[in-house]
């Protein structure tokens, strides 16, 4: 999802390194999903292999650490081994919940000074480090953020693309049609679901609810749902002593 393009890149001109970007920054911020850190990790090894020369850095903890300067440059070891990230959760670059527009806040918090605006320290930050590409990987409020970064910037004649990867496990981000993370949380809910309900058997006036955590739209207790019963439906059953398919069923969502 591109939230401002000031300037034009083609990611498929891996042969012609005049029409890359020379710096590039990543950032993860909100909430945790499975992606973030495979996300990080896809970034780093597109841009080793279809932009070479491309700089990249990761900032620490979020807008935090694009406010206060805080961040690692991603060195030829660092590429070589991106692919790792696959393999892990979390982020490996940290999360923070800071807004931009919250002024307030970053002042409590001892990110910008009184009587800064963040949004302006932060543009700073990025000419400071010579960032031409901003990747922000986060959910709505990221992407919120990302998008009036990117109206600040261009506002005030900054030149620089923010583009926002639109992570969530309610997979709400509109217009996305399939937010990062969403799968993977659908997937492990129906995984711990399948250890919870093989409870139900040891009680015959058991019932078992399982809270499923999601935001206003209700897909990830939807989709793990329906993740649980295609699970269940290649699972070897034996009736003749009650394992059976309506037994270990979803019965109601």
């Amino acid at each position: 999802m591109t939230l401002s393009t000031s300037m034009e890149i083609d990611p498929h001109a891996a042969d012609t390194n005049h029409c890359a970007p020379k710096k590039v920054a990543l950032l993860t911020a909100g909430g945790l999903a499975p992606c973030l850190s495979s996300a990080v990790g896809a970034l780093i090894t597109e841009y080793a292999i279809k932009h070479p020369t491309t700089q990249i850095i990761c900032y620490l903890n979020g807008y935090k650490g694009l406010l206060l300067g805080d961040s690692i440059a991603v060195t030829p070891a660092i590429r070589a081994q991106a692919a790792a990230l696959h393999y892990f959760g979390g982020s490996p670059i940290g999360n923070s919940r800071v807004k931009l527009t919250n002024v307030k806040d970053c002042v409590k918090r001892g990110l910008v000074k009184e009587g800064e605006n963040p949004q302006q320290v932060a543009a700073d930050q990025l000419i400071k480090d010579g960032v031409e590409v901003l990747h922000t990987i986060g959910g709505d409020d990221t992407n919120i953020a990302a998008a009036d970064l990117a109206a600040f910037l261009m506002k005030n004649d900054y030149h620089l693309c923010v583009i926002g990867m639109p992570k969530t496990i309610d997979n709400d981000v509109f217009p996305i049609s399939q937010s990062l993370g969403a799968w993977t949380a659908a997937e492990q809910g129906a995984i711990f679901f399948e250890n919870v309900v093989n409870e139900a058997t040891a009680n015959p006036r058991m019932m078992i609810v399982h809270e499923v955590m999601g935001r206003d739209c209700g897909y990830l207790t939807a989709a793990t749902a329906q993740k649980y019963r295609q699970r269940l439906d290649e699972r070897l059953l034996l009736p003749q002593l009650g394992v059976t398919k309506k037994r270990f069923d979803v019965h109601a969502v």
